[in-house]
């Protein structure tokens, strides 16, 4: 749910919803199913991600034995249409080496390395509790959204970024400010304004304070993404795989796995560019963070930590004086957790 200055044309959500529906592979597995002991063709056939080899995916594997623990329990995939929101690879300024500023984003990012691209993201926070911030005006909508990513830093021809996870929201509810909460996934195209529709999940239900893991894993063919969220505190898991956008029905994106990004934003709505008010959120937590990148020649893998990551800084510009203020800032823990922080 991120933004960008292009007008959208009128929303069909029909349209959408079965050009959503005729992409997705997710049917709930039959009782006492395994993923971590399930054939390949099984995991594909319900729309799982393919289990990654304990030896060379340590990381990882040890991700999947929490996110498909046996006490957990299958929702079923459905899906409601948002309005659109005004969508962007987010810009930046370069401020060190280490650490750079953005007007709606706030978090991490790494890129792969010695000819490699990423395959895997995942990570673990517990959902956080949005309060009105301080200034904000009766009726304003205070939105924010927490997820994981792939390609949100690099700006070339037509640019996806798919990206999952939460949005914890404020807004007016008969005049009286309202939180929500929701799971939701989004594959934005640059260009295409079909793919500038943030996509919520009906499940898992999302609490103030739940535990949540998100995953995304790339297909083999770079065409193609499995995503799975699990409520840990619920004790809920929903996993499909989506098939990537074609434009005009040409042949489908692939996803570059140029980078990884951790990231708490602040979105907008359209036909306004700027990022909605960003609500206090208190602090979020991210992790147990991680990626694998595989070298497509050789089909080598390695896996990534936040060692060497980018920072990034979120800010907003204030009137009367006009200054920069940044309301939004990393703090890095160690090399697989870090936390964003409300300022």
């Amino acid at each position: 749910m991120i933004s960008e200055q292009k007008p959208h044309p009128p929303l069909d959500p029909s349209a959408l919803r079965k050009l959503v529906e005729a992409s997705i592979t997710s049917t709930p597995p039959p009782e006492g199913f395994d993923p971590l002991q399930a054939p390949r063709e099984d995991l594909k056939k319900f729309g799982f991600p393919m289990r990654p080899d304990p030896k060379y995916q340590p990381a990882e594997h040890a991700l999947w034995q929490q996110m498909f623990a046996r006490s957990l329990a299958f929702e079923q995939f459905a899906f409601d249409i948002l309005p659109p929101v005004a969508t962007q690879i987010r810009g930046f300024f370069w401020e060190s080496p280490r650490r750079q500023t953005s007007l709606n984003w706030s978090g991490a990012y790494i890129t792969p390395r010695d000819g490699t691209v990423f395959s895997t993201i995942w990570t673990k926070f517990q959902v956080p509790t949005p309060n009105l911030p301080p200034g904000a005006r009766p009726g304003e909508k205070d939105l924010s959204s927490t997820w994981i990513g792939f390609d949100g830093q690099r700006r070339y021809y037509m640019s996806t970024l798919p990206q999952f996870g939460t949005a914890q929201n404020i807004e007016p509810n008969m005049g009286v400010p309202t939180r929500s909460f929701f799971a939701w996934w989004q594959w934005w195209v640059r260009g295409l304004a079909g793919q500038a529709i943030p996509i919520k999940l009906a499940a898992p239900t999302i609490h103030p304070g739940d535990l949540i893991i998100c995953y995304m894993q790339v297909a083999a063919d770079r065409a193609g993404v499995s995503f799975v969220i699990t409520n840990v505190s619920t004790g809920r898991v929903v996993q499909f795989f989506q098939s990537a956008p074609a434009p005009n029905g040409g042949l489908p994106f692939k996803v570059s796995g140029a980078t990884a990004e951790w990231v708490m934003e602040r979105p907008a709505i359209p036909p306004d560019p700027t990022p909605m008010p960003l609500p206090d959120y208190g602090t979020v937590d991210f992790r147990d963070c991680g990626a694998t990148a595989i070298n497509m020649k050789t089909g080598a893998t390695v896996e990534r930590t936040l060692s060497g990551a980018k920072l990034i800084d979120m800010y907003v510009v204030r009137q009367n004086p006009e200054r920069t203020v940044k309301i939004s800032i990393p703090k890095p823990l160690d090399t697989t957790e870090f936390l964003t922080e409300f300022q």
